[in-house]
């Protein structure tokens, strides 16, 4: 069994063809999330919601990004890190796009069932907080990848939290960064 890097702010590094290909099916991307947000489940809880559960658990714990845990399994890490390399394997630049189509394409729902479900029952002070951050600029493909990595920064005390203040919440934030074609 492979053992999966994970980054000082708790994320899985993916590196690897194999990992990222077997994360881009939507089935053991659904596994992944649900055991990165919700802690250690058993195979039955899990195959509650995906079918054929057991094979979707042998695959990523090849590539190490599940491992046993009692009578469950849990993911090494609090989250997912990848990039698409700019020189290297070809393999891996291609499985680095799938997955990131993938996860793109998983996670467009998420807004649309918060604001369906979530969002009516939030009081006031959270439904201030919450929102969408749509801005539009020209940057080069370099500035846009130091963005992110300053995003990652000032998120990481955050992220890194053990004790988290009264009155916080889980907060998910999504952040798409989609350039137009050439």
């Amino acid at each position: 069994m492979t053992q999966v890097e994970v980054n000082d702010v708790g994320d899985m590094v993916l590196t690897e063809a194999a990992a990222m290909r077997a994360l881009a099916d939507p089935a053991r991307l659904a596994l992944v999330d649900r055991l990165t947000r919700g802690g250690t489940a058993t195979a039955a809880e899990l195959g509650e919601q995906i079918d054929d559960v057991q094979s979707h658990l042998d695959a990523l714990a090849a590539v190490g990004l599940v491992v046993p845990d009692g009578d469950g399994w849990k993911t090494p890490g609090r989250g997912l890190y990848f990039e698409i390399p700019d020189s290297g394997p070809e393999d891996v630049q291609r499985a680095a796009r799938e997955l990131s189509n993938a996860m793109l394409l998983n996670y467009e729902q998420v807004p649309r069932d918060w604001v369906e479900g979530t969002e009516p029952g939030l009081d006031l002070g959270w439904a201030r907080a919450a929102g969408l951050f749509n801005a539009g600029m020209s940057v080069t493909a370099d500035e846009l990848r130091l963005i992110q990595e300053d995003l990652e920064t000032l998120l990481k005390p955050y992220l890194n939290r053990t004790e988290p203040p009264a009155g916080s919440r889980r907060v998910r934030m999504l952040a798409y960064f989609l350039p137009p074609g050439a």
